[in-house]
């Protein structure tokens, strides 16, 4: 995100954390509730969408060795998961599938390390159900795998796999601040007008919140 971004959305963080914080005082007005939870829905796409945009970004200046490293490490932990898994089911072919270790990964020749990884992840998509429930296995771990690997995959000069790009997330975000605009001055400020005499405190503490301060 962006300085003017950054400031904005510290302001709907102010806004939002004051009408929970509030909410046995709007709780009988039922728009007032429609609004906040629709301006909630769009903070929470906010929120995912700046994850992505710094995991897009984050190998930025890092050389291709130290990418590799990293992806290395992490499809090791998956796949350790996934070879406890087969252990416990007495699935012998993908346990042989997934005993490299981090230096067995990071040893193979970029050629081969990207397939090798991409099946550590497919083999984590096809059984993440059980995985997640029984073996600690994160969906931000597969996708942050993913991520990293498309990183590798750029700076080898090789098309990326999975593709979750800076500047389609940052095309998202104007997006989002566009639509949480929208439901600030067209619908929470208009119905909050509500309490300018029934609550004057309220109403005043409101506007407090949605004063963008510039950090």
């Amino acid at each position: 995100m962006n300085k003017n971004q950054i400031n904005k959305k510290e302001m709907y963080d102010a806004v939002s954390s004051y009408l929970d914080s509030k909410s046995a005082l709007w709780a009988s007005i039922p728009k007032v509730g429609e609004f906040k939870n629709e301006f909630s829905a769009v903070l929470a796409q906010i929120d995912a969408v700046q994850y992505e945009q710094q995991q897009a970004q984050v190998f930025l200046g890092k050389t291709k060795k130290q990418i590799k490293s990293v992806v290395a490490e992490k499809a090791d932990i998956l796949n350790d998961s996934l070879e406890a898994f087969a252990l416990v089911t007495g699935n012998e072919k993908l346990r042989v599938q997934m005993d490299a270790t981090y230096s067995d990964l990071y040893k193979l020749r970029n050629a081969d390390f990207s397939p090798a990884v991409k099946a550590i992840i497919e083999a984590a998509e096809a059984n993440f159900e059980v995985l997640s429930t029984e073996y600690g296995v994160t969906r931000e771990q597969v996708e942050g795998l993913k991520t990293d690997l498309d990183e590798f995959l750029a700076i080898n000069g090789e098309p990326r796999a999975y593709r979750v790009a800076s500047i389609e997330a940052t095309k998202s975000l104007e997006m989002l601040f566009d639509e949480a605009n929208q439901i600030l001055d067209n619908k929470l400020d208009k119905v909050m007008s509500l309490f300018k005499r029934r609550d004057p405190a309220f109403y005043n503490g409101y506007l407090a919140a949605r004063v963008i301060v510039d950090s």
